[in-house]
């Protein structure tokens, strides 16, 4: 993760909306981040390759998914990364397809 990106993903996380439909306080998901961030590895981006995604607010997630080597992006929006991560070995996953196949390696 690096610092925009956290911050970015702050920011939107602490949003009333966000808060409601997780049904989480300000405080309850500020301590979740807080914990997210202490165990984040900290990525530098060296390079910026865009414009890739179709959304170009994406293009910073997937910048830090490149430069840190990073496996999989994991989010709802798959369709905005799947062709653009794709040259760089990058996946995007959906949270319910990370977990499964969590599971699976578990009860293997």
């Amino acid at each position: 993760m690096d610092y925009k990106l956290a911050c970015e993903f702050r920011d939107v996380s602490l949003r009333a909306e966000q808060l409601r439909i997780s049904g989480k306080s300000r405080t309850e998901t500020a301590t979740i981040l807080d914990a997210l961030e202490a165990i984040a590895v900290p990525v530098f981006v060296a390079f910026r390759h865009r414009p890739l995604c179709p959304d170009a607010g994406d293009d910073m997630v997937l910048d830090v998914a490149i430069n840190g080597s990073a496996d999989a992006i994991v989010t709802n929006n798959t369709k905005h990364f799947q062709e653009a991560a794709e040259p760089f070995g990058v996946e995007a996953l959906t949270p319910a397809e990370l977990l499964t196949r969590k599971r699976k390696r578990m009860e293997s």
